[in-house]
């Protein structure tokens, strides 16, 4: 069964703290002030031991106007809310702010809780009972079950605490975790022998003792020394729950709203695009480049807006829009936020995350249109990948990077990339950071690159094969993602890699007629030199008949074709005599042992000129072995 989390809202004074303390008999207010001023500051937490034995982490949020920014964080992993109106007040400003709050947070499951049952008569309780509802209409917490209380008295209570066993079972129906721990910091403070400790709710999968995490959006490593549910040590803390969790290894200052995650979670993100509605109490038409305050999870950011399709939103409408964020957060695809004013004096609206890693778009075009329509419509996850594969910059996308869009466990992910794999959707590139690619998006790339090398092939038919590094800036790749689809094409043997150069697979130097004739007479220029070869420009000379273009090229596909071999910058000799001046090597050091340049140099009858470099060649291809001012056979040594 999953754990969950009861919150509590309403306005400032109406009795939520006073209604935890008659369920549960804890004191939530910690604060000397709060307990001064009997006002809830900061959050304060609790637990309810249920009938059939589930403990629920409790938090009351404080009601108070200043003190929304705290009402936002407790308001964060609610399964349940408590919506609390004092039933002499009544529905006041409060009352509406979080219950707006609720709404665009998505939290459906709650109770409507009239509170000072004993100051009221029955036709003020039935009024305010009446009122109350009313409000929830339109709202996620419509046709909510109502309970009337008294705290003092304890009337009630008993009924309440059956409600919330009703409405937990609804709370507990969907999946236990999706693989992808995060706790959202709401309180930080120093323990004397222990160090530093974090609290929040933790959501999304398993938070283990001596696991190794991470603190973002900064890049702290952090060990979990100890654990903490409901003030009980653990080995493990499960969703759903309110956790403590002592840190070992800590290097940074940890703040509220930072995100202990598990060590493969490396992305933060500062450009989002998002699904937003605006309140209709909002009195102000929102505008291009408007700046907000943006919460997600326990974390308060700036932010600016960015109109994509429409010059301004008005009250009670909703649309597609950027939010550029002034510092990065984590963020996950459905991810749900609150947007209030820069004063922060009221709530704007909210909405939830429709792409949390978001180019920055041109506005006002169709095609950036059907592309937020695309994002936000998508429910099914093979579809989802196929979006994210298509419009990522990079062919190539980390698998890592596909768990901000998915709450899927790690098995699950496996399950359905295998699949994909299997129907031909996508192809899996292993490394230390594995990556997958759109089959379809692979195959145009690569057929796009065949055309070029074809042309290629066309326009320099001597030419062995086209530079590497030039033909990944035409196609406009990152170095990972031409790599990965050239081995994809070599291993179709569609395409072959020589040295740095690339041609396709039945690509052959072929000779115009004209090519053939300077063909023959280089090679027989070079044959009859022995080891005494002209260089290029000695070539283009004696060929003075034919254009030094012509002469150039052919001279260069024989070096490709392996006819002419590159002894040292500058030298080439025709394959065949190296043969022969080799075989003439290895006879005279089988009768004495070994050489020295001028005996090698008599031997092949040239100078020292080439002498040393093709006694360095032969070193250099393991033929022979140089010890001092002189040389023998590798093999004898």
């Amino acid at each position: 069964m999953r754990h969950v989390i009861i919150g509590t809202a309403g306005h400032v004074d109406h009795g939520k703290s006073a209604l935890i303390r008659a369920l549960t008999g804890i004191e939530t207010d910690r604060l000397k002030e709060e307990k001064e001023r009997g006002l809830s500051i900061e959050l304060g937490f609790a637990y309810f031991d249920l009938p059939d034995g589930l403990r629920a982490g409790i938090v009351d949020v404080p009601g108070h106007e200043k003190f929304i920014r705290n009402m936002l964080s407790g308001a964060y992993g609610m399964d349940i809310v408590l919506l609390v109106v004092d039933a002499k007040e009544g529905v006041q400003e409060q009352t509406f702010e979080h219950l707006e709050i609720i709404d665009l947070l998505g939290i459906s499951i709650g109770i409507l809780v009239i509170t000072k049952l004993d100051l009221v008569d029955a036709n003020q309780l039935e009024e305010s009972t009446e009122m109350s509802r009313e409000m929830l209409v339109g709202t996620t917490l419509e046709g909510s079950p109502t309970v009337a209380v008294s705290n003092i008295t304890g009337e009630g209570i008993d009924q309440l605490k059956q409600t919330i066993v009703d409405q937990v079972k609804n709370a507990t129906k969907e999946e236990f975790e999706n693989g992808i721990p995060r706790l959202y910091v709401d309180r930080i403070f120093i323990m004397s022998g222990f160090g530093a400790i974090v609290t929040g709710t933790l959501v999304g999968g398993i938070i283990q003792q001596d696991q190794r995490m991470k603190i973002l959006p900064g890049r702290n490593e952090v060990r979990v020394r100890g654990i903490q549910v409901h003030n009980e040590p653990t080995v493990q803390a499960l969703p759903g729950q309110r956790t403590a969790i002592n840190l070992s290894n800590v290097t940074e200052t940890i703040s509220r709203g930072d995100v202990l995650c598990p060590m493969s979670l490396l992305e933060t993100t500062d450009n989002i695009d998002v699904s937003i509605k605006v309140l209709i109490s909002f009195p102000r038409i929102l505008e291009h480049w408007t700046r907000l305050r943006f919460y997600i999870g326990t974390r308060e950011s700036l932010c600016r807006m960015v109109m994509l399709t429409e010059e301004a939103i008005f009250p009670n409408d909703e649309a597609l829009i950027q939010l550029r964020l002034e510092e990065p957060i984590l963020a996950f695809r459905g991810d749900r936020f609150i947007l209030r004013d820069f004063s922060a004096q009221c709530t704007v609206g909210g909405g939830w995350i429709v792409n949390p890693f978001a180019p920055r778009h041109k506005r006002f075009t169709d095609q950036t249109l059907e592309t937020l329509n695309s994002w936000a419509k998508v429910k099914d996850p093979e579809k989802l990948i196929h979006l994210i594969l298509e419009h990522n910059e990079n062919l190539c996308v980390s698998e890592d990077l596909i768990r901000y869009y998915l709450s899927f466990t790690d098995q699950a992910f496996k399950n359905l990339f295998a699949d994909l794999e299997k129907v031909g959707k996508i192809l899996r590139w292993k490394g230390s950071l594995p990556s997958v690619s759109s089959f379809a998006r692979t195959q145009q790339i690569g057929s796009q690159l065949m055309e070029m090398l074809r042309n290629f092939h066309e326009q320099q038919p001597l030419a062995l094969g086209q530079n590497f590094s030039q033909l990944r800036l035409q196609l406009e790749l990152n170095e990972f993602d031409f790599e990965k689809i050239i081995d994809y094409l070599i291993s179709k043997n569609q395409m072959v890699k020589d040295g740095n150069l690339i041609r396709l697979s039945s690509h052959e130097i072929s000779f115009s007629e004209k090519e053939e004739v300077i063909k023959s007479k280089i090679e027989k220029i070079f044959s009859e030199a022995k080891l005494n070869t002209p260089n290029v420009t000695e070539v283009t000379e004696q060929l003075s008949d034919y254009s030094a273009g012509s002469v150039n090229e052919t001279f260069y596909a024989l070096v490709n074709l392996g006819k002419l071999v590159k002894i040292e910058e500058g030298i080439f000799v025709h394959k065949d005599a190296i043969k022969q001046i080799e075989n003439l090597l290895i006879d005279y050091l089988e009768r004495h042992d070994i050489i020295t340049v001028a005996e090698f140099r008599e031997l092949a009858q040239t100078s020292r000129k080439y002498a040393v470099p093709f006694l360095e060649f032969c070193d250099s291809i393991g033929l022979t072995v140089r010890n001092g001012n002189y040389r023998r056979l590798r093999n004898s040594c």
